[in-house]
């Protein structure tokens, strides 16, 4: 089996208690039925402290959502008292994120995570294949309609990566090519009315973000306090444009594919062009000292908006389903939003 991934995969390491914001913090973390069966065998002390903090298939977390075996120091008993190799799945994989088509496996780590999304930020994109044991596919899938979309991706790979194509005019490329390929498949995608003033269609955007569940209490004041200032927002920072173009990257990367099961080609194009243009503008609404936001000041601006929207299965389910029917997501409205807000 082929195995796909960011160059920069190979170089990920979790910081553990260097994490400012851990992922053992805010989650409702599944045991898988293997692991959970593990538990239940633990003898002793730690086997009792075990079985008192799970519940319904899932660690109790305490009174500040913290998972009851997250440490002082920011570390994992679990960890340290079993090993790594009996953490429970989601705990041994994430950030990591895996899909399968057939001899193909892709993955990568995710943007919601500290150290990933600096990775993320900081290396440029490509991709590497290696040699992996076979594992089981997800499941069946049109060989052709895969083809067709493969090729749609490398075609939104190549604007993307060329530079001397400023990243918006990229991204209406992108949103080109996914509308042609949603159009030759046979589930078509909805298209909305376009909104033509750019600053209702901009309102609009993030009132819909605040609409969402929010995973972190923070989130719905942050993003309500950076909606009061888009009229005023400070003037992009050049360097800020090769952050935005990675993460459109590695959006199309993780999520394109994935249209060969639920047919969502446009879908994941638009949210690939909606998280750079509410990024962006994040970057140009929040304080900075000097103007211009810090490298480490976007990679947690991103962090944070990738944990309230693509690590939330809700929350994805409804803006996909928002991209089909509100103006402000339709392709014209983008693509008139693009340069306004990069």
């Amino acid at each position: 089996m082929i195995y796909r991934s960011p160059k920069y995969y190979q170089d990920f390491r979790c910081i553990a208690g260097g994490c400012r914001d851990s992922c053992c913090k805010g989650w409702e973390i599944d045991i898988d039925s293997d692991t959970a069966e593990y538990y239940r065998s633990i003898g002793g002390e730690f086997g009792k402290r075990l079985r008192d903090n799970i519940r319904d298939g899932c660690f109790v977390l305490t009174e500040d959502e913290r998972c009851p075996f997250l440490n002082g120091q920011g570390l994992c008993d679990i960890y340290t008292e079993l090993g790594e190799e009996n953490l429970c799945r989601i705990c041994s994989d994430h950030p990591r994120y895996f899909e399968w088509f057939g001899s193909v496996k892709e993955g990568g780590v995710g943007l919601c995570c500290e150290a990933a999304a600096a990775l993320i930020l900081s290396r440029p994109f490509a991709l590497c294949e290696t040699e992996v044991p076979d594992e089981d596919a997800a499941g069946d899938y049109d060989e052709e309609l895969f083809e067709l979309l493969l090729r749609a991706r490398e075609d939104m790979f190549g604007v993307l990566l060329n530079e001397d194509i400023p990243l918006y005019e990229a991204l209406c490329e992108v949103l080109d090519i996914a509308a042609d390929a949603q159009s030759c498949i046979d589930m078509p995608s909805d298209e909305p009315q376009t909104c033509s003033d750019t600053e209702a269609a901009l309102h609009g955007i993030f009132h819909c973000l605040s609409e969402l569940e929010p995973i972190d209490g923070n989130w719905k004041p942050y993003i309500s306090k950076c909606a009061e200032k888009l009229g005023c927002a400070a003037e992009s920072c050049r360097e800020h444009e090769t952050y935005l173009r990675r993460i459109a990257l590695y959006l199309i990367f993780r999520y394109l594919m994935k249209s060969v099961y639920d047919g969502e080609v446009l879908g994941y194009a638009k949210f690939a062009a909606v998280s750079v243009i509410v990024i962006s503008m994040l970057y140009r609404c929040s304080p900075a000292e000097n103007g211009c936001c810090s490298f480490t000041d976007c990679a947690d601006i991103a962090k944070n908006y990738s944990k309230e929207t693509e690590y939330c299965e809700e929350n994805m389910a409804e803006l996909l389903e928002r991209f089909r029917t509100e103006p402000f997501f339709a392709i014209d409205s983008l693509k008139l939003l693009l340069p306004r807000s990069l």
